[in-house]
């Protein structure tokens, strides 16, 4: 049986990561809580179109979910083979494949729009809020990708706390003051439009941040003087 002590060192560097990870994904429903609350205020309609939305959401743009996942690895392969050129690579290529995935996407669920509503037998506000994400609010994950790719940066090149601020400022100075303004003028749609908008200004900060930090990994990691 392992002692405390060798216990508590093995643990360490896992915690180091884990605990700032686990953070990271509790944030997004906290998120999602808030804006069903201001949605409910207009009635059973519009909870009805925001649960269909949430179903839309991981079909539309699992492949971006699985791309966070998926360039973890290569990121960490590289940077743990001192290829830290190819790390910067790897992310603009990441970043560039969420752009063309989600416009893709979008032009297709703009065309669809009303379709789609038909297949949930979606009517009145429910019907109005599912055409309302798939022409307008839906190119809001280019900026929610981007932050999920700078997120899989930051898990694998030791920057985990940066995701647990970014996911938890989306969700909360992202989601918050944007849904409120958007529920107070403009109704359910309001809330829909504000809970996107969140996501451009954490999603590009984000980014501006992760290659600011790709840009002095390898100058701190060849600090003799660096822990």
């Amino acid at each position: 049986v392992p002692s405390k002590q060798t216990f508590a060192s093995i643990a360490r560097p896992f915690s180091v990561i884990a605990v700032p990870a686990v953070l990271t994904q509790l944030a997004t429903p906290v998120g999602n809580a808030y804006v069903t609350a201001e949605i409910s205020n207009f009635g059973d309609d519009a909870v009805a179109g925001w649960a269909v939305i949430g179903r839309l959401i991981p079909v539309a743009f699992g492949v971006i979910f699985a791309l966070s996942g998926a360039v973890g690895p290569i990121l960490g392969q590289n940077y743990g083979a001192k290829q830290f050129d190819r790390i910067t690579e790897a992310m603009r290529d990441a970043l560039i494949f969420t752009v063309v995935y989600v416009i893709s996407i979008c032009i297709i669920l703009a065309l669809l729009a009303g379709t789609i509503a038909d297949i949930f037998g979606a009517q009145n506000e429910a019907r109005d809020l599912i055409v309302f994400f798939c022409r307008f609010a839906a190119i809001s994950f280019l900026f929610n990708g981007g932050l999920f790719v700078a997120n899989a940066a930051f898990n694998n090149l030791g920057f985990a706390f940066y995701s647990t601020v970014f996911n938890w400022g989306r969700s909360t100075l992202g989601v918050i003051p944007f849904v409120w303004i958007g529920a107070h003028y403009y109704g359910a749609e309001g809330v829909i439009a504000g809970w996107a908008l969140g996501a451009v200004v954490f999603g590009i900060a984000s980014v501006v941040v992760c290659f600011r930090v790709l840009k002095t990994i390898e100058n701190r990691d060849d600090d003799p003087g660096s822990a």
